[in-house]
C-alpha cells in the first residue's frame, strides 16, 4: 500500500520524504481546498516533482476547489502549466475541471477527492468511466464497506487512514458558505463543527440569556487514527493510505509518517519484531499533535468513539482551563491581557500556544515570553501549579467578557528536533510564462469571450433573454417547481401555477404513490422523483428495484443529487432520453459553465445550480452556457433551475451521535437556531429560518434561469406556504429568512 503524506510548505514536503512516505500531496496555486494555506508556486511545484521522482517517488496536486465562473481562465493557466510539469495526478471534485482537463489535457491523470462523496461501488465505478483512476472514498466508510466496494470495482480506492475528520459527508457540507460565506468546497471552511452549541429548552422558540444546559461541542470530531487497522486496509483492496493535513505543522508531518511508516513495515517484517514497530509507531503518534484520537468509521459499532461533547475541536496539547482574564498592570504590561491558568502539564517560556475561546469558537495562537508563578516570573512551570500567562499586544478588552476559554500546547517536538532541509524557497525552478493565446484558443472553443483581463466576465446576455424571452424569442418565463413530503400534500393550493412537483423517493412515498394509481378517475400528478444524496452500498437494489417498478408504470422524470447516480439511468453508458427525463439536485455542486456543459453532453434534462452561489458567478455561467448553446445550433438547451426557498441540509452526515436529543432544537453562541432532521442512515442538521431568494425572484426571471424551486417539505405546508407567499409579495410580517451568498461575494 501507498503511504500518502500531506504537505503545505517544501519543509514538510520533505520531511515527508525523509520518513518514508511514497507520494505527497500538495495544493494547485488559487485551487485547492485548503485555501487558506500558503500557495505554492509553480517553480516550487516543479521543483517538487523533480525532486521526489529523483527519489522514485510521487508527487499530486489536489485542484479540488469548486471552480467559480471568473476562475476558468485561471483553471486553465493552471492546467497548462501542471501538465508540463508532469504531476502523477491531479485531485479533482468539480465535473467542470474534469470537462477541461478531458477536452484539453488528456495526458493528465486524474483521482477522484473524496468532495466527490463516494460511498457506494456503483459510484466507484460510474466515476472510473468518466476517466478517474484514483478513487478517493468518503470517510463515513466501514472497512468492511470499502472491501464489498473493492469486490465489486475495478478502479483504485484510496482511503484517508491519519488526520482531521469532518462532521458533515465532504461534498455535503453548506454550513460554513450558507451562514458565513466561505464555502468548504472552495477550501475556505471556518469550521462551524467546532464551536459549541446548546440545546435549546423544549417549548422555547426563542434563544434566551441563560440557555447554555446541557450542550457542548456538539459535532466536533475525534480525529481519526487507523494504525491499529492496516492488516484489514489491506486487505479490503486498498491501494493508497493517506493522511490528511495540508494546515498542519512540519512535525505533525513527520511523526505521522514515521508512524505509519513503521506500522506498515511491521506487516511483514518477522513476527518477533512487529510488536516493537508498532510499539514504536504508537509513540510516534503521540509527538504528533493534534485531537483526542478514534478509528473513526473503520470498525461499525463503534462510532459513539466519534465525538466526546465535553472536548472543544481545538488541536494540540489541552494545558488548562482559563481561570481569569485580566488586563496587565504596571507601564511595561501596556496591551497585555493576563490568563490565570491552573496547569496541566509543564510549560516552558518559548513554547507555542493557542486560545481557545469556548464562547465564540475563536482562536488566537501566541509565543510564552511572559510567565508568572506565585507573583514572580520564571522560565517554566510546573503541572498543579497556577500561572499567570501574558498575551502581549492583546487587550483584555479584545476578548469577550466573561471569558470561557481553554489554552492548547502546538508544535513541541518542533523545539528539540533539528533537522536538515535542502529545498528552500530559493530551490524554486524557474517557469517560462504561459503563452495568452493557448488559453484564449481554448476559452473560445468552450463559447466563452476572450478577455484581456485574468478572469472570464460575462457576455452580454441576449436582448431576449433578459426581456424574459427564450433564444427564439418566444415569450417565457421560468417555471415554478415545488418539493413537498408526501403525497399527501398534492391537493394543496400552491401561491403559483406549479409545472412540477418533486418528491422524494423513499419506501412510504412509494407506497402511497401506488395507491394513488389506483384510484379511479385520478390524473397522475406531473411528478418527479428524487433521490436522496446519500445512497448506500445495501440500499443500492431497493432504489434499483424502486426506479425499475415506477419506469413500468410509466414514469419518466426522476431528480438525482449525485453525479454517479447517473448510472441508474443509463444504457449502454448513455442516458436514454427517449425514456427518462433526468434532472440534477443543487448537491451535484454545479458552479461554472464547464459544469454545464459536462451535465449537457451527459444527455441530462435540467440540472439546479448551487445553492452556494453569488449573483454574479450565475448570471455569468448561465450567460455563457447559453452561448454555449447557441454555438450547438440546439433548439433546447438543457434547463438550469435554482432553488428559491426551503430548509436546506447545512450538514449531511451519517453519525447520529448518543448525546443528540431526538428531534430537539440546539442554538449556536450567535443565537443562530437549527434542528436535527433524520431520514433513512442519514443525519441532517438544517436551520430553523428559511433559505430564500424569493425576494429576488423578480431579477432572477431575467437571469435565464428555465425553474425556480420552492421547497416546502420541512414543517407544517399550510405555514410554509404563508411564508412563501408572504415572501413573494413583500407584504406583512416578513419571516426571518437568510440568502446565503446571493448578494455579496462567495469564498
Amino acid at each position: 500500500m501507498e503511504l500518502l503524506a500531506p504537505a503545505g510548505t517544501l519543509q514538510a514536503f520533505e520531511a515527508a520524504l525523509q520518513e518514508g512516505a511514497d507520494a505527497v500531496y500538495v495544493g494547485a496555486p488559487g485551487l485547492n481546498a485548503r485555501a487558506l494555506a500558503k500557495d505554492f508556486t509553480f517553480g516550487e511545484i516543479a521543483a517538487m516533482v523533480k525532486f521526489a521522482h529523483g527519489k522514485g517517488k510521487k508527487l499530486y496536486v489536489a485542484m479540488n476547489s469548486l471552480m467559480k465562473e471568473s476562475e476558468i481562465r485561471l483553471a486553465l493557466e493552471t492546467l497548462t502549466t501542471l501538465s508540463k510539469l508532469g504531476p502523477d495526478a491531479l485531485i479533482l471534485q468539480d465535473l467542470g475541471i474534469l470537462h477541461l482537463v478531458r477536452r484539453f489535457f488528456p495526458n493528465l491523470i486524474v483521482h477522484a477527492s473524496t468532495l466527490m462523496t463516494v460511498n457506494n461501488s456503483m459510484a466507484a465505478n460510474y466515476l472510473a468511466t468518466l476517466g478517474f483512476q484514483r478513487i478517493v472514498l468518503a470517510r463515513e466508510l466501514s472497512l468492511d464497506e470499502i472491501q464489498v466496494i473493492h469486490h465489486r470495482s475495478d478502479v483504485a480506492l484510496e482511503i484517508f487512514i491519519h488526520g482531521a475528520m469532518c462532521f458533515s459527508y465532504s461534498g455535503l457540507c453548506r454550513f460554513s458558505s450558507l451562514h458565513g460565506g466561505k464555502s468548504s468546497l472552495r477550501g475556505q471552511c471556518v469550521q462551524p463543527c467546532r464551536r459549541r452549541y446548546d440545546w435549546l429548552p423544549s417549548g422555547k422558540r426563542h434563544v434566551t440569556a441563560n440557555f447554555g444546559k446541557g450542550g457542548g461541542y456538539l459535532f466536533s470530531m475525534n480525529d481519526l487514527s487507523g494504525i491499529e487497522h492496516l492488516v484489514a486496509a489491506r486487505a479490503a483492496g486498498v491501494v493508497s493510505l493517506k493522511i490528511e493535513g495540508r494546515l498542519r505543522s512540519v512535525e505533525y508531518v513527520r511523526h505521522a509518517v514515521r508512524a505509519y511508516r513503521l506500522a506498515l513495515d511491521a506487516l511483514d517484517a518477522p513476527p518477533e519484531q512487529r510488536e516493537g514497530m508498532l510499539a514504536a509507531a504508537r509513540l510516534c503518534l503521540e509527538d504528533a499533535i493534534g485531537r483526542k484520537r478514534s478509528s473513526g468509521f473503520f470498525i461499525a459499532g463503534q462510532e459513539e468513539r466519534l465525538i466526546v461533547p465535553r472536548l472543544s475541536g481545538s488541536t494540540g496539547e489541552v494545558i488548562g482551563k482559563v481561570l481569569r482574564l485580566e488586563e496587565g498592570k504596571g507601564k511595561s504590561a501596556g496591551g497585555t491581557a493576563r490568563l490565570q491558568v491552573m496547569l496541566q502539564a509543564a510549560i516552558t517560556v518559548g513554547d507555542r500556544f493557542r486560545l481557545y475561546d469556548e464562547r465564540t469558537g475563536d482562536r488566537k495562537s501566541f509565543t510564552l515570553r511572559l510567565l508568572e508563578v506565585n507573583g514572580r516570573q520564571v522560565e517554566q512551570g510546573r503541572p498543579g501549579q497556577t500561572a499567570m500567562i501574558g498575551l502581549l499586544g492583546v487587550e483584555a478588552g479584545s476578548l469577550r467578557q466573561p471569558f470561557q476559554g481553554v489554552l492548547f500546547r502546538v508544535d513541541v517536538s518542533g523545539r528539540t528536533e533539528k533537522h536538515k532541509y535542502t529545498m528552500g524557497r530559493s530551490g524554486a525552478m524557474q517557469l517560462p510564462p504561459t503563452d495568452p493565446s493557448v488559453v484564449a484558443k481554448m476559452i473560445t472553443a468552450l463559447s466563452l469571450p476572450v478577455e484581456k483581463a485574468k478572469a472570464v466576465t460575462a457576455a452580454p446576455m441576449p436582448r431576449q433573454q433578459r426581456a424574459g424571452r427564450d433564444r427564439h424569442g418566444v415569450s417565457s418565463s421560468p417555471e415554478w417547481w415545488v418539493r413537498v413530503h408526501s403525497l399527501e400534500a398534492l391537493g394543496h393550493r400552491f401561491p403559483f401555477k406549479v409545472a412540477s412537483v418533486l418528491i422524494t423517493l423513499n419506501k412510504q412515498n412509494l407506497a402511497q404513490s401506488l395507491q394513488y394509481r389506483q384510484r379511479k378517475n385520478t390524473r397522475p400528478p406531473p411528478l418527479i422523483w428524487a433521490l436522496p444524496p446519500i445512497i448506500s452500498e445495501v440500499q443500492l437494489p431497493w432504489y434499483q428495484e424502486a426506479i425499475a417498478q415506477l419506469q413500468q408504470q410509466g414514469t419518466t422524470r426522476f431528480q438525482i443529487s449525485h453525479l454517479s447516480q447517473v448510472a441508474l439511468f443509463t444504457v449502454d453508458g448513455r442516458i436514454s432520453t427517449d425514456l427518462v427525463k433526468l434532472y440534477g439536485d443543487s448537491t451535484c455542486n454545479v458552479l461554472n459553465s464547464p459544469a454545464l456543459q459536462a451535465w449537457a453532453v451527459q444527455g441530462m434534462s435540467g440540472i439546479q445550480f448551487s445553492l452556494e452561489t453569488d449573483k454574479q458567478t450565475l448570471e455569468t455561467a448561465l450567460a455563457h452556457f447559453a452561448s454555449f448553446a447557441l454555438s450547438r445550433g440546439e433548439g433546447a438547451r438543457m434547463k438550469v433551475g435554482l432553488q428559491l426557498y426551503g430548509r436546506p441540509p447545512l450538514f449531511t452526515a451519517r453519525l447520529d451521535a448518543p448525546h443528540f436529543q431526538g428531534h430537539r432544537s440546539l442554538v449556536s453562541s450567535r443565537g443562530e437556531r437549527f434542528y436535527l432532521d433524520r431520514g433513512d442512515e442519514v443525519l441532517y442538521v438544517r436551520p430553523h429560518a428559511a433559505f430564500s431568494l424569493l425576494q429576488y425572484a423578480g431579477e432572477l426571471a431575467k437571469s435565464g434561469l428555465d425553474y425556480f424551486v420552492v421547497d416546502v417539505s420541512q414543517g407544517q405546508l399550510k405555514k410554509e406556504c404563508a411564508e412563501v407567499t408572504a415572501l413573494l409579495s413583500g407584504r406583512g410580517d416578513l419571516p426571518e429568512v437568510f440568502s446565503g451568498n446571493y448578494a455579496g461575494v462567495l469564498s
